[in-house]
């Protein structure tokens, strides 16, 4: 029987993926979510890209970053004489095999979902990037599911269920303090915030991963870094 991990934005930063994945010793067996915001930001979108891509026991859900991607890439216009605003663009355009790989990592991040329940004995996972709320309900607001820091502010989840979001970087939540980044568990006991601002080295970001068995943390920092 293998475990169940969820980490978030990764933000380009594929080293460290590499990193955590071996520091898990990720198996067949096991089982990662990615709650979201693999690209921007740091230096190899296309290694998050492809590792989550390639292994069917890597599930990957949309951030906002990827969802203003797939717009701005999808709107011809707007790719004319518009740069795109991070540097995920940039990247994948400088090699030829990532250039030919664009479209497919489009395909890929549009068939990317919002979001994730995992039940687990007596208790159930709810799994966003950025809010879990929407879940619960009828109509579905994307917006919210990967922009809304609603729950994060109230440092309130939801009754019955274990949130687990990212969107924001837990240094933010605890003040800028001046030690490493930590996963963040509200008082309540519902939510738990896993984005350790991992592209944020020089505010104490790393790779934040949890274990939804054992409730055990993982860290992976960048070189140089604690």
């Amino acid at each position: 029987m293998g475990y169940t991990y969820v980490m978030s934005d990764i933000h380009g930063m594929g080293e460290l993926l590499e990193n955590m994945l071996e520091k898990l010793s990720f198996s067949e067996e096991d089982t990662l979510y990615i709650l979201g915001d693999m690209i921007d930001r740091g230096p190899d979108p296309a290694k998050v890209l492809d590792i989550a891509s390639s292994r069917g026991n890597i599930i990957p859900l949309r951030g906002n970053h990827e969802d203003e991607f797939i717009s701005w890439y999808d709107n011809e216009i707007t790719r004319m004489f518009q740069k795109y605003y991070y540097n995920t663009y940039d990247i994948l355009m400088d090699s030829r095999c990532t250039r030919e790989k664009l479209p497919e990592y489009v395909a890929f991040m549009k068939s990317l979902p919002f979001y994730k329940k995992v039940k687990q004995e007596d208790r159930c996972f709810l799994l966003a990037h950025a809010s879990t709320e929407e879940i619960l309900r009828t109509w579905k607001r994307k917006d919210r599911l990967i922009w809304d820091t609603s729950m994060v502010d109230r440092k309130k989840g939801i009754p019955g269920y274990v949130s687990v979001v990212g969107h924001v970087p837990t240094f933010v939540i605890r003040g800028f303090p001046k030690t490493p980044a930590e996963i963040w568990h509200s008082p309540d006991g519902r939510l738990i915030d896993v984005d350790c601002g991992a592209a944020f080295p020089d505010l104490g970001g790393r790779l934040g991963c949890l274990c939804l068995e054992t409730g055990e943390e993982f860290y992976v920092s960048a070189r140089g870094q604690a």
